[in-house]
């Protein structure tokens, strides 16, 4: 976890860009199907995963499946990265705003991290904490860099 080179944060501007393919997971299609649009270790292709097991978690949560809750925040903390090739133009482009994205990946990892250590504990309320903080991570990455990340990635 500490290897993480590119931060979670700059995943999430890909996000619009699969709005049909969010759309195609939301309706429970294999997830196989979605990735048939992205090109496999794009960024896209990391944002769609990253979209399936956030669901999978949320529906966890609901049913207070605490093993499932676990392996769903896991893969989220240690989900792959896109190639070096991807990361290294966002860096570059990105500059010394790179550090906000560092920001945001430590509260994202940071978060997962916690709902993990949460379900191992069966205390939903701590696991419901910490997806927020996950959220809002998410979110504000979004918020703050999406535009800009997919600009640099066309």
């Amino acid at each position: 976890t500490s290897t993480f080179v590119l931060n979670l944060a700059i995943l999430g501007p890909i996000a619009s860009d699969v709005a049909n393919s969010d759309r195609l997971i939301a309706n429970s299609v294999n997830a196989k199907v979605v990735k048939a649009n992205a090109t496999e270790g794009s960024l896209k292709s990391v944002m769609q995963d990253l979209l399936k097991e956030t669901q999978q978690l949320t529906a966890a949560m609901l049913n207070e499946d605490f093993s499932l809750i676990a392996n769903k925040a896991k893969n989220i903390a240690e989900h792959p990265k896109p190639s070096m090739a991807t990361r290294k133009k966002i860096m570059k482009a990105m500059g010394p705003k790179m550090a906000k994205f560092k920001t945001n990946d430590d509260v994202v990892h940071g978060a997962a991290v916690n709902i993990m250590t949460n379900a191992q504990q069966k205390n939903i309320s701590g696991v419901s904490e910490h997806y927020k903080k996950m959220i809002d991570g998410c979110l504000s990455c979004h918020s703050l860099f999406k535009s800009e990340v997919s600009a640099i990635l066309k």
